[in-house]
């Protein structure tokens, strides 16, 4: 994927060492123009980007890479 201005997470991929699967955890920019915070607790509506760079790692997860 191209490098794009409007994706401010970052996914990391790690490995339970019990079980053996993969796990995806997103990191959000708490600086985000699209990342809320307030009284209530965290906001987030993902841009465009950002909802196909989550779709792609979904799928390698589902892969097995």
């Amino acid at each position: 994927m191209e490098k794009n201005e409007n994706i401010h997470i970052r996914l990391e991929i790690s490995r339970d060492p019990l079980t053996g699967q993969l796990n995806l955890m997103t990191r959000f920019n708490p600086s985000a123009p699209n990342f809320i915070k307030d009284e209530n607790g965290f906001s987030w509506a993902p841009t465009k980007e950002e909802r196909e760079f989550l779709n792609e790692a979904f799928d390698l997860i589902r892969k097995k890479i």
